[in-house]
């Protein structure tokens, strides 16, 4: 039998190659030109960390940019391959600090990309919490029937376990630290209100505010409402989102 073999029963065609030819479209040639550029450049750099070879590399782009990749760097390879001096020369003091920090920029440009992602990831996420049945509940809580003003009181109060646990975490923590004022670092840990009147969370505690509100009442301070916790720990304003008796 010839060819592999595939679920409907025909043969797989395999890996089929793109038809090199001259993109039509202007903005689509711009596109895949910074693309390839940056595909060549990169293949470049990795061949002279891998193998050591001095590598340049100079493009044009189609409305004639110059483009140049260089390790260790353009000009004395391309004056060396012009005077006609092949020779191979050893590599700089100076010329081994570009090496390395071309090796640099590599890696950032790899943790950027990662950054870049995470962040569209992150967004996602938010997007998806905005969009929760838990908050088309409470903003059409006139409209519910018994059965699912039960199911939004169960989701609630699931919540408002966690963010139990949660507070609980960030008091072991606190306590753990020995500040000097508890109360004051329990306040900036929670990111709820501070005793002259400013609200949100702290710069420490920004990074993982608490997932879910509960009505809370401070030792030094007025009683927190249900609904100024959730616009706190979730950097929201969802009151108008809250029925009010």
């Amino acid at each position: 039998m010839q060819g592999k073999m595939v679920k409907n029963g025909g043969t797989s065609k395999g890996r089929r190659k793109i038809e090199i030819k001259k993109i039509e479209s202007e903005d689509a040639r711009h596109v895949c030109f910074s693309k390839r550029k940056a595909g060549i450049f990169a293949k470049a750099s990795d061949l002279s960390t891998l193998c050591g070879a001095e590598v340049a590399i100079v493009i044009y782009s189609p409305v004639g940019n110059p483009y140049s990749f260089g390790s260790p760097s353009v000009e004395p390879l391309v004056d060396r391959f012009l005077s006609g001096s092949f020779r191979h020369q050893p590599i700089s003091g100076k010329s081994n600090t570009v090496v390395q920090l071309n090796q640099q920029y590599m890696e950032l440009s790899r943790q950027s990309d990662i950054a870049k992602a995470t962040k569209v990831n992150l967004e996602e996420r938010h997007r998806e919490l905005l969009q929760s049945p838990e908050l088309d509940c409470a903003n059409d809580i006139k409209q519910l029937g018994l059965d699912q003003l039960d199911q939004l009181k169960n989701r609630l109060e699931h919540l408002k376990m966690r963010l139990d646990d949660r507070i609980k975490d960030y008091l072991h923590v606190a306590s753990t630290q020995r500040m000097a004022s508890p109360m004051m670092t329990t306040t900036r840990t929670l990111g709820l209100f501070s005793p002259d009147g400013a609200t949100g969370p702290s710069s420490s505690s920004s990074a993982c505010p608490p997932p879910w509100p509960i009505s809370f009442e401070m030792n030094h301070g007025e009683p927190i409402s249900f609904q100024a916790l959730l616009a706190t720990t979730t950097g929201t304003n969802l009151a108008r989102y809250v029925h009010k008796p």
